[in-house]
Formats: structure tokens, sequence, C-alpha cells
């Protein structure tokens, strides 16, 4: 697996370097860009994902000082554990079928504003990113699905962005329930 940083304003490339923080070029943060060599390249992306996901809602269920919003925090992080546990075990064994149930999508998290998370942030604030961070995990699913070359690995992804889509919606039904209609 190579991954490499593309600038979206002037195309400039730049090799990826161990650290987790994207580079900037343009005043933007600049895009990942993957190839990947094998299947186990593109499962072990998949599950660097997760660890990711984990680790910032952790880390941010630790720093807030709302109670509620780390224990809401604390909740997604199990659940992007759980999609970890589930990569592994696919890796080392296993075959998935997309299921066949339909995911309503209010696309509230399509319209609302890039939020940087603070100690402080409030409720609507850490959905909101959630929101994002969710998204962002069903764009990632659905392109590495299209990539997969497999259809077992597809299978996969598809069912993976169905499960990402479905915490989406929860987290968009609380915000239409207590934000939206509370405004």
């Amino acid at each position: 697996m190579k991954i490499m940083y593309v600038c979206d304003k002037c195309g400039k490339q730049q090799k990826a370097k161990h650290d987790s923080t994207a580079p900037r070029c343009c005043g933007y943060e600049m895009s990942e860009k993957v190839n990947f060599d094998s299947v186990d390249d593109i499962l072990d992306f998949a599950i660097e994902k997760e660890v990711d996901a984990q680790h910032f809602y952790n880390e941010w269920a630790e720093k807030v000082k709302n109670p509620a919003i780390g224990e809401m925090l604390k909740e997604l992080a199990l659940q992007e554990k759980g999609h970890e546990e589930h990569l592994r075990r696919v890796k080392s064994h296993g075959e998935l079928k997309p299921s066949e149930k339909h995911i309503t999508d209010l696309k509230i998290a399509d319209y609302l504003i890039e939020i940087v998370p603070t100690e402080d942030m409030d409720y609507q604030q850490a959905l909101t990113i959630a929101m994002e961070r969710e998204q962002s995990s069903v764009n990632l699913y659905k392109t590495l699905a299209k990539l997969a070359p497999y259809d077992t690995i597809q299978n996969l992804f598809l069912n993976l962005v169905e499960e990402e889509m479905q915490h989406k919606a929860r987290l968009e039904d609380e915000y239409d329930e207590n934000i939206l209609r509370d405004n």
C-alpha cells in the first residue's frame, strides 16, 4: 500500500509520513490518495481507519467537560471497535453478504459547517463532528467497495457502508429531535 497526499488546488503530491496528520498546501489540508497492492492492504487500511476513529472518540471523550457528551463519544468508540474486530475476522477468514435493509439518510450532515472539537463543545457541536466523521466513513467504504477485486471484499465494504449509515442516521435523528426541533 502506498499513501500519498495530493493538493486539491494545485495538484502537488507529497509522500505520506508516519504521523496521522495530513499536510497542508495552498491553505488547505491535502487529500489522501492510497494505492493498494493487495486485498490485505485494503483491509489493513480499513482497520487503520477504524482504529483512528476509536482513538479520536476516546480522546475527546476524556477531554470534553460535559459527561453526557463524553458518554456519547465513548459509545461511538465502541461501535468503531466492533468494526475493527469485524474487519480483522474477515481478514483472517470470512465472508459477508450485504444486507437488504434500507436506511433513510436525512442528509443533515451535508448542510452542517465543519467544526473543530474543543473541550467546551456543546451537544450540537459533538453531534455535528460525529455525523461528519460517519459520513466520511461512508464515503471511504463506498470507495473501497469500488476498488475491491473480489465480491466477498466488496460485500464487506458495502456492509460497512450500511453500518456507518445506520450510525449517521441515529446521530441525525438525535440532532433532528434535540437540536432542530428545539430551535
